[in-house]
């Protein structure tokens, strides 16, 4: 294979991962702002690296299971606004900003980016990064 043919299939792998992240992406918002759990658990990989900064650095379903259902009665009333996608092979990152009340019925706003990685349709890692300050006044510690 020449230079430019190889050049040429990698270029379409990369374009061939970048469009099943993008799906997988967006198949992982859909259930998020359905508040489905299942749904995002479904999309996962049995070892998912999940990270809520400030939250949780977790290692599996079973774990990223335990997450959701402690994470579930902490806001109320959200509207969880996606700014941007950036799509690269396997790897994505999502911008976003939300505001919500909080379990005390406390106004909440925050924004952050989320880093995910699809391998074999699956995602294998969700970190989410956020305002850590507001997540140490806000909510409980995750145990």
């Amino acid at each position: 294979m020449t230079e430019h043919h190889a050049d040429s299939a990698s270029a379409h792998a990369a374009a061939a991962a970048g469009a099943s992240t993008g799906a997988m992406v967006d198949a992982l918002y859909d259930a998020f702002l359905r508040g489905d759990s299942d749904g995002m658990l479904a999309l996962f990989a049995d070892d998912i690296s999940l990270r809520f900064l400030g939250q949780a650095d977790l290692a599996g379903i079973d774990e990223a299971r335990r997450f959701f259902a402690f994470a579930a009665g902490l806001l109320a009333d959200v509207d969880f606004r996606i700014e941007r996608k950036i799509i690269d092979g396997e790897w994505a990152a999502v911008v976003w900003n939300e505001s919500a009340r909080t379990a005390s019925g406390e106004p909440w706003e925050n924004h952050g980016v989320d880093v995910i990685r699809v391998v074999g349709e699956r995602v294998t890692i969700l970190h989410e990064n956020n305002d850590v300050r507001l997540v140490a006044r806000y909510f409980p510690p995750f145990r």
